[in-house]
């Protein structure tokens, strides 16, 4: 036993591969080496009695309460002199890092995670979170915001998923930087946060190099550009993929950071290559420069933290039976056989000028926006009649209003429920079908997302909930 702390360690890591199974995409999906550095990156914030950190993870998706790794892991490796008292764990959602969920392994039922290389990660995050409270600095705050209209470095970056529709993005890249105010860090930055929306896996699935992605880019250019720590925290990513992932049309954007990375005849698609990747990346930290030199300084420095539960039915059949072979085993299973629960934590933080809260997965973004306003209507036949999402955003009164997505968990797309759709899972021949849409006949993709979601019902749930802890006030809206 190398890690008495742990009882369930060596158990689960017994006759496991101690190599890389890369997550995303498909299984088999084997690491052959790296090509830059995966990252625990923190900014801790201090104010008054209150103390949090935020972190930022190369990886696909993390936990809060894991049986053997995870948040809950976390705490007992932190300093208890520090005061943490919250941790604010946000996944980049790389596509090109280890699995840390368990989907992507030897085969579609084979887990994908290590778990001494899992408890390695718990070590290196409570490293990181203590590192940045053990060097506290006192600072002030500048907020930014940009959009494709205002920063064209970032226009056409965005497509959803084989063209669900509707066709609507969060466009809106917001920016914090913190600049110290005494002694040698008076007006450096000390850490900068830049906060986007989209899946980083420009390097697709034929890629076996280690790479955190287009965020790689972003941190290194703006941490040239201002020093001190830079983060990227994605936010409403639900059906949100970069450019060249899928739905490619021969007019996609070809030309990043001043070169041009030319579409195949035959699928439209782009070589997939590193110099494409960091030219996308040089690209969005332009815009997040851009958003920074005309931003403005917060009034003032206060940091108020409020959070509240998030439960749903884990009713992912899928989901369910992974858990039973012990791939998805994050997911705690009832002995009497009824549908387990999910749960997890909302957060909501007054930070100055700037609001911020938190989803447990990947967000679609009209549920951010609001579904009344932004829901499709390309297909009345594929409203469900169930009642839309509130607005999280407009419950937000803050002139910055940022979203950090698959915080503090990762459990899959958040669809807002007019339209949900889900196939039963065929047990006896593991079949996982995606649902027809019912304008299919029209272009429109069948129903990917609702095949990778934990719970149907975490849409209006975390909406509800979202809209309450800003408001102080229960939403009276049918679907909450």
């Amino acid at each position: 036993v190398d890690d008495p702390g742990n009882t369930e360690l060596d158990a689960s890591s017994k006759n496991k591969y101690d190599g890389i199974y890369l997550a995303g995409f498909g299984d088999k999906r084997l690491a052959s080496g790296r090509h830059d550095d995966l990252w625990a990156r923190t900014v801790v914030l201090d104010y008054g009695s209150t103390r949090i950190a935020i972190v930022s993870i190369d990886f696909i998706g993390y936990y809060s309460e894991g049986r053997y790794y995870g948040i809950n892991q976390i705490q007992k490796m932190l300093d208890p002199k520090l005061g943490i008292q919250e941790i604010l764990l946000s996944s980049t959602h790389s596509h090109e890092g280890p699995d840390t969920i368990g989907a992507w392994g030897d085969g579609p039922l084979k887990d994908g995670k290590y778990p001494k290389y899992l408890r390695f990660l718990d070590r290196q995050i409570a490293k990181s979170i203590n590192m940045a409270a053990r060097s506290l600095e006192p600072v002030r705050i500048k907020l930014g915001q940009t959009d494709p209209e205002r920063s064209p470095a970032i226009a056409g970056m965005q497509t959803r998923t084989g063209g669900r529709p509707p066709k609507f993005f969060d466009q809106e890249l917001r920016v914090m930087q913190f600049v110290g105010t005494a002694g040698k860090m008076r007006g450096k930055a000390v850490a900068t946060i830049v906060n986007w929306n989209t899946h980083p896996e420009s390097m697709e699935n034929k890629n076996t190099y280690l790479t955190s992605d287009f965020p790689h880019a972003i941190r290194e250019s703006v941490e040239k550009r201002y020093g001190g720590t830079a983060l990227y925290i994605n936010g409403a990513i639900g059906t949100a993929e970069i450019i060249g992932d899928t739905n490619n049309k021969n007019n996609d954007r070809i030309r990043f950071d001043g070169q041009d990375f030319p579409l195949k005849e035959n699928n439209n698609r782009p070589v997939f290559t590193f110099d494409r990747t960091e030219a996308i990346g040089r690209d969005v930290a332009k815009a997040a420069i851009e958003a920074l030199d005309r931003g403005e300084w917060s009034k003032n420095n206060s940091l108020s933290v409020k959070k509240a539960d998030l439960k749903g039915p884990m009713d992912n059949q899928g989901y369910a039976f992974l858990a039973k072979l012990g791939v998805f085993d994050t997911i705690p299973l009832t002995d009497d056989g009824t549908m387990p629960e999910v749960k997890t934590t909302l957060y909501a933080l007054d930070l100055g000028d700037a609001q911020i809260v938190t989803t447990p997965g990947e967000l679609f973004p009209e549920v951010f926006y609001g579904v009344a306003k932004h829901k499709r209507t390309d297909c009345p036949q594929a409203d469900t009649g169930a009642p839309p999402e509130p607005s999280i955003r407009d419950a937000m009164t803050a002139k910055y209003r940022f979203m950090f997505g698959l915080c503090p968990d990762e459990f899959g797309y958040i669809v807002p429920k007019y339209d949900w759709r889900r196939e039963p899972v065929d047990l006896k021949k593991m079949q996982i079908r995606e649902t027809a849409d019912p304008c299919r006949d029209k272009g429109v993709p069948n129903h990917y997302h609702e095949t990778n979601s934990a719970s149907s019902e975490f849409a209006p749930a975390s909406a509800g909930v979202s809209v309450a802890l800003l408001t102080g006030k229960i939403p009276t809206d049918p679907a909450c």
